[in-house]
């Protein structure tokens, strides 16, 4: 039976998420829709990668080991190799589903979508001119690094981020005037056509997903800005960000006043072994999956 829908995601330290995940493709079976899930998982600490396990053993998903992942270094570069793990798995599947959907199962996922938003999103595909439609979030959109449009482009976001990192009140301001401001514009009840958008879940036509590729030499930035670029380029097709297709914007992209930022930022850089990208700006992203 052709499946409806392939989900492609990657997985890691979100054993919290991992249930709302599963109970999303619950949902969508109990529809009557064929649904096939491939997840990578890249060393989970948290019970993730036992969860998988068992959900692939009750025949709920499919697990891609990813270990090689953690030879890259850059973070950047290292998702790009996930993606493109699972997409390689996808197409050796030969599957023909009629939508494929890439998406975040980390805490973006802790409130899915309903089947019928999902459903609704989907149908937007059939549009001519549309080869990929995202989600958006509440309180706001946050996934600025993986959005482009004819006005925006935010590839070089990280390395100015990085330039005020360690001034704590310069570090606040850069939130403040390049990066909330532009995450409220990108919230809205309407439509908005661009080139290139994720924002933790994404749906493609299968036949322009299947020309893409998370690959790219050179400087490394966000895998869904390199993916989508290039299906835009080569089907002078557009993207929407879909105002009825809600997730709940993460608590760690939450816009936030000085003190907490201040103190979350504390708790992240007493947690973290190497300076990272602040996660406020989803390099999608900059999540547990990495």
């Amino acid at each position: 039976m052709r499946p409806d829908f392939v989900f492609l995601s990657l997985a890691r330290d979100c054993a919290a998420t991992i249930p709302s995940f599963l109970s999303l493709l619950v949902a969508l079976r109990s529809e009557g829709l064929n649904v096939v899930a491939f997840v990578g998982e890249n060393g989970s600490r948290d019970g993730t990668r036992e969860l998988l396990q068992r959900a692939e053993a009750s025949g709920r998903i499919v697990l891609v080991p990813t270990p090689f992942m953690a030879g890259e270094r850059d973070r950047l570069k290292r998702m790009a190799l996930g993606r493109e793990r699972l997409k390689s798995e996808f197409e050796a599947a030969k599957l023909e589903p009629r939508f494929v959907c890439v998406l975040d199962i980390d805490n973006v996922i802790a409130s899915p979508p309903s089947t019928a938003a999902l459903l609704a999103a989907a149908a937007k595909l059939e549009r001519q001119g549309i080869f990929g439609v995202s989600a958006t979030s509440r309180p706001h959109y946050y996934d600025l690094l993986a959005f482009q449009d004819d006005h925006r482009s935010f590839d070089t976001l990280l390395e100015d981020l990085a330039r005020s990192r360690n001034n704590i009140f310069a570090y606040y301001r850069f939130f403040r005037s390049r990066i909330y401001p532009h995450q409220r514009a990108l919230t809205d009840d309407r439509e908005i056509e661009c080139a290139s958008t994720f924002n933790g879940l994404c749906l493609y036509r299968t036949d322009a997903y299947r020309i893409g590729s998370y690959l790219q030499p050179g400087p490394s930035i966000c895998e869904h800005l390199v993916f989508n670029r290039r299906l835009a380029d080569r089907t002078g097709a557009k993207m929407l960000i879909d105002p009825g297709l809600i997730l709940r914007t993460p608590v760690d992209h939450s816009q936030q006043s000085f003190l907490p930022f201040a103190w979350r930022r504390l708790r992240k850089l007493v947690a973290s072994p190497r300076p990272q990208a602040h996660l406020s700006i989803k390099a999608p992203g900059v999540s547990s999956v990495g």
